[in-house]
């Protein structure tokens, strides 16, 4: 994770806009008058919560992320909002030293080869004659074609090398494959071999929709282990992760609440029947990163656990953490239901909910969907819970159980603030126990040595930044598979958002090496009534500079080398990122006569992607523009909206347009064998 991505991942913008707009909620976005131009009637200013982004629908017209915001507002530059904002967000800065940047290359090179092992999987499940047990076994877990899609589900062939073989025929070396955790070694007898084998494979995705790893499933009836992971790397740590939260995060936001289950396949079949919130644990009890992960969604969670024995312990180990991480400066209050909510030790309303005897979260969805929302309103508050686990089973007549019961919920109860919610607990406990609760309040607490925790360092290349390609574009599916499963392909994979980082950074890319396309491609763009190249036509922060910078180095000298660009750039957290585009995208091809169109359609591909968000953002607020127009009539705000989104439908049409036209002269060009007169290096 990079280090912007890292502090964005901390912060939430509705809370710093929030400190200078007032905001008040429209939707499922946030609403309030522009603070960049004058305006006290039309509230055009928008935050999108889901998104980390702010925009202007009025006399601005920019948007943009958490930085781009207060670089605007307070005037910094780049160096300064990244400080203040890292302060805030209890990040600290580096230096990145030159070994640094060795190891993000290796990490990117990483994510690359598990998405591309992520697609040779799921083809193999959908497609191979080996797989059809598998397919058998999705069929009876009753997973639809969009589910397995969605989640990329795939199969690990039974053999002891054919993972290796296939991805040693498409240049990654037993090296590679090791560090990405799809090999085995034997050191004792030398020996390296597929680590998965005959399993189904489950991709696990970071917050940013990264590949970093795997989760296996044996297909065996009597196969140990159930469940195999890959190995701890530097991508990998299930400490840091909770499988499904990148489907999940806008769906915890609408919900304002998340489901914690234990297993994979409780994700995707709450998933498929609708109930999105849901994420997964990776089988570890939870921890400090991964409440920090879900904090930025919401603060109220729900553990829902199966209902054996190992559960109610993981269950505990899970609240602990809890009380150890989740600070106490805010204010959390009884909800409408009654369920308590812990005021000092824990920031968020953590709840629990007991499934019933033989049940999982799978299992009830897939046979009784109607049942899960009910079970999810009955969870307990977290004393409540603690009680009955470890009281559930107690001899009333062992008094030393009595104690060490005593002496685990004690601590919880004093950690309440409110006096009432305090004295509540105190006196279940004692009724449950059966005793004087007099008594009880003698009770003492044996304290251990507790160590002091030193901060962590962000975690860089575990989550976050979305990887450059590896190829010249965003990789086809013709490289890896035969000829007859192409239409399948291409039907079956779509695009990601990952997709316009990557022609991003490839257009970047090409442009360090060759400024001289700038120009040719601007000329394109102007020819299709297009806008020329801009540093807003990036989503990163990071790349918004590097482009500006390149454009004035093009300026005033007639090539751009990566060493000029790093000589230009005194920030270390710009250099890294350009270390990334530098090393980890490929050299162009000699022949460059057909390198400005596919340049330019690279640009207009991105700019769709980007204007079908907008799209999709300003016909909600048409719609909502229009239920208040009714109690509203003298305002303008619908007139607003309606004027842009008729400026937004103009402009996808000339987009669209634009790339229909830029294909069919590719398709001319490839067919006649001509093209623009070749530019040498």
């Amino acid at each position: 994770m990079s280090v912007t991505e890292e502090i964005k991942s901390r912060l939430d913008i509705v809370d710093i806009v929030s400190e200078t707009v007032s905001l008040r909620k429209s939707g499922r976005n946030y609403a309030g008058f522009c603070p960049f131009h004058s305006n006290t009637r039309t509230p055009a200013f928008y935050v999108f919560p889901e998104t980390q982004t702010w925009r202007c629908f009025g006399a601005c017209a920019e948007g943009g992320d958490l930085f781009s915001y207060v670089m605007k507002k307070e005037g910094w530059d780049f160096r300064e909002a990244l400080e203040q904002m890292a302060r805030r967000a209890g990040v600290t800065l580096e230096d990145r030293r030159p070994q640094d940047k060795a190891q993000v290359a290796a990490e990117q090179k990483q994510t690359d080869l598990l998405s591309a092992a992520a697609d040779y999987f799921h083809m193999l499940l959908m497609h191979a004659p080996e797989a059809d047990h598998a397919r058998h076994y999705v069929r009876e877990r009753e997973l639809t074609d969009e589910t397995l899609a969605e989640f990329r589900l795939g199969f690990a062939l039974n053999g002891w090398d054919k993972c290796r073989t296939h991805f040693n025929e498409q240049g990654y070396d037993d090296q590679d494959l090791l560090d990405a955790g799809l090999l085995t070694e034997n050191e004792e007898r030398g020996t390296r071999y597929d680590r998965f084998r005959n399993r189904l494979m489950i991709p696990i995705r970071d917050v940013n929709g990264r590949v970093v790893g795997f989760g296996a499933r044996t297909l065996e009836k009597d196969g140990i282990p159930k469940y195999l992971n890959s190995p701890q790397t530097e991508l990998f740590d299930k400490s840091s992760l909770l499988f499904g939260l990148d489907t999940a995060k806008r769906h915890i936001r609408e919900a304002r609440q998340v489901v914690i289950v234990e297993g994979y396949m409780d994700v995707m079949q709450g998933w498929q029947h609708g109930f999105r919130n849901m994420v997964a644990q990776m089988g570890t009890a939870l921890t400090e990163r991964q409440l920090q992960l879900l904090k930025r969604y919401t603060k109220r969670f729900v553990l829902a656990l199966d209902a054996d024995a190992a559960g109610a312990k993981a269950t505990l180990r899970g609240l602990q953490v809890a009380r150890e991480t989740l600070d106490h400066d805010v204010e959390v209050r009884f909800d409408a239901q009654g369920l308590v909510r812990h005021e000092a030790r824990l920031q968020a309303d953590i709840q629990v909910v007991t499934l019933p005897e033989g049940n999982d979260p799978d299992k009830i969805i897939r046979t009784q969907p109607e049942l899960w929302p009910q079970l999810l309103a009955k969870s307990q508050p977290v004393v409540a819970y603690v009680i009955e686990v470890l009281t559930r089973d107690l001899d009333m007549g062992d008094a030393k159980g009595k104690t060490a019961v005593a002496q685990q919920v004690i601590p919880l109860i004093k950690d309440i603030q409110d006096p009432v919610e305090r004295d509540h607990y105190w006196q279940q406990l004692a009724r449950t126990l059966r005793i004087d609760e007099r008594a009880l309040r003698q009770v003492r607490i044996e304290s251990k040595p507790r160590q002091r925790q030193q901060p962590r360092p962000p975690q860089r290349g575990a989550i976050g930044e979305p990887p450059p390609p590896t190829l010249d574009m965003p990789p086809e599916p013709d490289m890896f598979w035969p000829e007859e499963a192409q239409p399948v392909v291409k039907k079956r994979l779509r695009v990601r958002p990952s997709d316009k980082y990557h022609r991003e950074a490839y257009f970047l890319r090409q442009c360090m090496k060759y400024p001289e396309m700038v120009r040719r491609v601007n000329q394109l763009l102007q020819r299709m009534e297009q806008g020329v190249v801009s540093a807003q036509d990036f989503a990163l922060q990071e790349d918004r500079l590097i482009f500006q910078q390149i454009m004035q180095i093009a300026i005033d000298a007639a090539f751009v080398a990566g060493e000029d660009l790093c000589d230009s750039l005194d920030d270390d957290v710009l250099q890294s990122r350009l270390q990334v585009l530098r090393t980890l995208i490929p050299e162009p091809p000699a022949s460059l006569d057909k390198l400005p169109d596919k340049l330019a359609l690279s640009v207009l591909q991105w700019r769709q992607d980007s204007l079908e968000g907008r799209v999709q953002e300003i016909k909600l607020l048409v719609q909502e523009a229009a239920y208040k127009a009714v109690d509203e009539p003298g305002s303008d705000v619908l007139h607003l909206y309606q004027q842009q989104a008729s400026e937004l439908a103009r402009s996808k049409v000339l987009i669209t347009r634009a790339i229909n036209s830029m294909s069919a002269v590719q398709r001319r060009r490839a067919a006649d064998g001509g093209g623009y007169g070749r530019l040498q290096k």
